[in-house]
């Protein structure tokens, strides 16, 4: 287990290393987010991967046809010393260090925005836009949609909800008014 957080600290910290702007970040964490999507969702390419009967080079070489046109540079690199080293089972928690780490260096915010209809592109810059400006920070954003909303909207910004949708409010004042 130890020598796992260990891994896990070098392979985060060597990709944090080589990201500097919000956009290499975007690159290298949605890479990361594929590559662990597919290796817990296809059992033959996870077999594939856990594998002793197949040779190290040949897992490597189909990896890198597979993603080298998709896929940041230095993430590819990386990834190819996961696989050398039989890393891959780390990979979920190589992408939440990674996370962490990146955060801090380049002043990210995770934000979640849930309202009851499906915004357009125009709503959702203005929204991406305001919150970018009032955090003070860079905007990974997450837009999703909740029928059962009544109106506004349910703001998550990495740790702090900000719940100005009607549905909580009108049950506050419920709450409120059974005490009366």
């Amino acid at each position: 287990m130890k020598q796992n957080l260990k891994k896990i600290n070098i392979y985060s910290n060597l990709l944090n290393d080589a990201v500097n702007t919000f956009e290499d970040f975007n690159g290298v964490n949605g890479g990361l987010e594929n590559f662990s999507i597919v290796l817990k969702g296809d059992l033959a390419i996870n077999t594939f991967f856990k594998s002793k009967t197949i040779e190290v080079s040949e897992k490597i070489s189909l990896f890198e046809k597979a993603v080298s046109s998709s896929m940041n540079a230095i993430l590819v690199e990386v990834l190819k010393v996961v696989i050398e080293n039989d890393d891959t089972n780390l990979i979920q928690d190589i992408s939440k260090n990674f996370t962490l780490l990146s955060k801090k260096k380049l002043n990210i915010a995770f934000v979640e925005v849930v309202s009851s209809f499906d915004m357009d592109n125009n709503q959702k810059n203005d929204i991406t836009n305001s919150l970018s400006e009032l955090v003070n920070k860079k905007i990974n954003i997450d837009f999703n949609v909740d029928k059962n909303l009544i109106g506004g909207l349910k703001i998550k910004v990495d740790d702090t909800l900000y719940d100005s949708s009607l549905q909580t409010k009108l049950e506050n004042a419920k709450s409120k008014l059974v005490g009366v």
